[in-house]
């Protein structure tokens, strides 16, 4: 190394054929090279270090002699546990969000395989192992399951849910300064199957009714039939959300953020109005013997019903695939269909065109209205 041409206490110019500054020498000759610093510290070491053009390291040796710091001394950021970034995630989040009960198992599980490391620790290589590993077992499980029951779903809709709520959790300690890499940004998710589409038909819908117990649970099968409403919006329904002025149940609060109105059938308003009504218009209209949300008879009964009826492949949640596709049999258009499901995209309503029964056929009978059309011409030259 060789002081530089100013002389200048500490700074130092390396040549060298890649260095990133150029210095000209008192000959007119270019040299490329770099410019170094060098000071001793408080403990007296020697420390060097490459620093840009010579105005930054003469300021740069300035401060270092003054502060005298110590690379080999220097204090060790600090290092968090991914389970304590998730525990305070969880306590933040656990205020005004709807969906912390499945946060709240994502961050079990996640505490469960990871929490003892720290984020920097977690590399993207044990992501992805932890992945492969989750479908493997859920691979076994179908493998080995009763052959008389349906073999389980791969679930990978379920495990991108989880890797984007570590996702989430990593942005969130990038924006709180606890580390600068996001392991999960690595990875791609996985692909998910599109939305299924399971129906009653009528025949299935009789056998249903004829195992359901009483006739409220078929009062309960004919207005989730016939309004859509999704298990937690039924259960949670209360008197104050039904105008019968107006016919119309209103939703206060629905997945998608926003209230929602729905038109009330003759059918659903001759159930709802011979129903024990109470004064209290906070109370719930389906709800268990002690006045309150009937999980029993959704999550039991109504399972037990459709077992009874051989049904193959129905949940309560299906019922709103029936409202949904008998809707679209009977030539309801689709933006029709997404305001009274209450569904936010027309993308997310999509899955019931293939059932409209005029817009495809319309659209192929347009093949023979062109043959006849091309046809004429044809007939009318040959009589000339």
């Amino acid at each position: 190394m060789k002081l530089a041409t100013s002389g200048s206490r500490g700074v130092i110019w390396r040549a060298s054929p890649r260095g990133t500054q150029e210095l000209r020498r008192p000959d007119g000759r270019r040299e490329r090279g770099d410019w170094w610093i060098r000071w001793a510290c408080s403990h007296d070491h020697l420390h060097r270090a490459q620093v840009g053009p010579k105005s930054l390291a003469t300021q740069e040796v300035q401060r270092k002699r003054l502060e005298r710091p110590c690379p080999r001394h220097q204090r060790r950021p600090a290092t968090y546990l991914l389970a304590d970034v998730i525990r305070e995630y969880l306590v933040a989040a656990k205020v005004g969000k709807r969906s912390f009960r499945n946060d709240e198992r994502y961050g079990k599980a996640w505490t469960e395989r990871l929490g003892s490391r720290s984020l920097e620790e977690v590399t993207p290589a044990d992501l992805e192992k932890i992945r492969a590993e989750r479908l493997a077992s859920r691979r076994r499980r179908a493998k080995n399951d009763d052959k008389k029951k349906a073999p389980l779903p791969l679930a990978a809709a379920t495990v991108n849910r989880e890797y984007a709520f570590l996702k989430h959790v990593f942005n969130v300690a990038i924006r709180d300064g606890k580390t600068e890499r996001n392991p999960v940004a690595k990875l791609k998710m996985l692909r998910e199957p599109s939305g299924r589409v399971r129906y009653l038909s009528d025949e299935e819908e009789k056998a249903l009714r004829g195992k359901l117990a009483s006739d409220e649970g078929r009062d309960r099968l004919q207005v989730l039939l016939q309004t859509g409403l999704r298990k937690s919006e039924f259960l949670g329904l209360r008197w104050k959300d039904l105008d019968f002025k107006a016919g119309v149940l209103t939703i206060p609060l629905s997945k998608h953020g926003e209230a929602r109105h729905v038109p009330l059938t003759s059918a659903v308003r001759a159930i709802l109005a011979r129903r024990p009504r109470s004064l209290d218009a906070t109370a719930l209209v389906f709800p268990n013997s002690l006045g309150n949300t009937d999980f029993h008879w959704a999550e039991k009964d109504f399972p037990e019903a459709v077992a009874g009826a051989e049904i193959k492949d129905f949940r309560l949640h299906d019922t709103r695939h029936t409202f949904a596709s008998r809707l679209a049999m009977e030539g309801v258009d689709l933006l029709t269909l997404k305001e009274l499901g209450g569904w936010k995209t027309l993308s997310m309503v999509q899955r019931y065109a293939h059932l409209s029964p005029g817009h495809q056929r319309q659209a192929i009978e347009r093949l023979v209205t062109r043959v006849v059309a091309v046809a004429r011409p044809a007939e009318a030259s040959g009589r000339e």
